[in-house]
């Protein structure tokens, strides 16, 4: 006999996957529903009309009737504006938040930045003024928030919510940021690795929607992985999985040979694959050639100008060289069908993306298995910030 415990968590089952059809499928009829996961019409008309209660479906409408005739069935979608969730992405020096609703659509966004080795009370305590206008501003209650999801570089402890380390985040490691948020807003905090949400965010509304099984790569202020296997983020032991960054530069190639213009006694890829890296070395390199150094120009721009690209293409070759180690290693050991580059430098350098792939393409001449699909990100600087609302979504979902 099922314990009353058992039967609450089955009936909870059963409306998260009748939820997860109505956003895939949409609007879309009771019987349908029922005929698709093979359930009683009874048991499904009695969950959505508890949805519809619960303010998380509306009915919009009759449908088509069918080619036999009879009734038009009614039809139900996702109610978009009784429910919402914050995203958050922290960064060094900055943080996006953002506030959605249940279909993930972004209803405004806001930025807060701060000075590198920032105490994290003093970011969280501006953090709440933000969230708050955000709600505010769009005139949702705060008892219609219903979770919190955020991306934060470093190591996650889950079991915690907190960081187990933060190299980037100096000070911020072992700070209980999840219970912070939740007790502050009275709802669910989901926290993840900064490179984890960025892949979440390609995976479901990026370059690898549709895809089971993929890896991201990004390149930011460091170089970090995120792997999805079979529909499921692989976190690692201790959330460790994916750190690319600390493959260790002489057991892959012999630096001094083939970095000549990019190594100065780095010991890990990340030390040079990163974009403030990369920045000082090509205005280094103008500022050899010029005779005069030019801090106030940005990576992207350096990137971008085609002037540029002759003086700078043994750099980018080099660069280009690295991350295709790191990106033929990574699809040696986990065999995805699509792997994504993201970040900065891939946005704004086809050249580099080119290499890259080409790289690629040559180590795998000789392995049968070898059959990823190298493709960019498509949602640029937005990826981590979307990842945290698919992330946050989950309470539901």
């Amino acid at each position: 006999m099922l314990k009353k415990a058992d039967t609450q968590l089955i009936k909870l089952l059963n409306e998260i996957q009748i939820l997860n059809l109505i956003r895939e499928e949409g609007p879309i009829s009771r019987i349908e529903i029922a005929r698709r996961i093979q359930m009683s019409k009874v048991a499904v008309f009695e969950i959505i009309n508890r949805l519809i209660d619960a303010g998380f479906v509306i009915d919009v409408g009759k449908g088509e009737s069918t080619s036999k005739g009879g009734k038009r069935p009614s039809l139900v979608k996702l109610n978009p504006e009784n429910h919402y969730v914050i995203g958050i992405e922290f960064r060094r020096r900055e943080a996006q938040i953002s506030l959605a609703n249940i279909e993930a659509e972004i209803i405004n966004s806001t930025r807060l930045k701060y000075p590198v080795g920032a105490k994290p009370e003093e970011v969280f305590k501006k953090v709440f003024r933000k969230i708050n206008n955000l709600l505010k501003n769009a005139g949702v209650k705060q008892e219609q928030l219903i979770s919190i999801g955020m991306g934060v570089p470093g190591l996650i402890d889950y079991q915690k919510g907190q960081l187990r380390f933060a190299d980037t985040l100096r000070g911020w490691a072992e700070v209980p940021i999840a219970k912070i948020f939740s007790e502050k807003f009275n709802v669910p905090t989901f926290l993840e690795n900064d490179v984890n949400t960025i892949t979440l965010g390609e995976s479901i509304l990026g370059a690898g929607r549709e895809e089971s099984d993929l890896a991201c790569v990004w390149v930011g202020e460091g170089l970090g992985a995120g792997l999805i296997v079979n529909n499921q983020l692989i976190q690692g032991f201790g959330g460790g999985a994916g750190e690319l960054g600390y493959l260790v530069l002489d057991r892959f190639c012999e630096p001094v040979q083939h970095l000549t213009t990019l190594y100065r006694g780095q010991k890990y890829f990340g030390d040079i694959l990163s974009e403030s890296y990369l920045q000082e070395v090509l205005i280094n390199k103008l500022a050899e050639t010029n005779g005069t150094k030019i801090k106030h120009l940005t990576l992207e721009r350096l990137l971008r100008s085609k002037n540029y690209l002759p003086l700078f293409r043994d750099i980018l070759d080099e660069f280009a060289y690295l991350l295709g180690i790191a990106c033929s290693t990574l699809i040696k050991i986990v065999n995805p069908k699509v792997l994504i580059l993201s970040g900065k430098i891939i946005d704004n350098s086809p050249y580099v993306f080119d290499r890259v792939r080409e790289f690629i393409k040559d180590s795998a001449k000789d392995i049968s298995f070898f059959s990823t699909k190298l493709v960019k990100g498509e949602l640029k600087d937005e990826a981590g910030l979307r990842g945290a609302i698919a992330l946050a979504l989950q309470v539901i979902f």
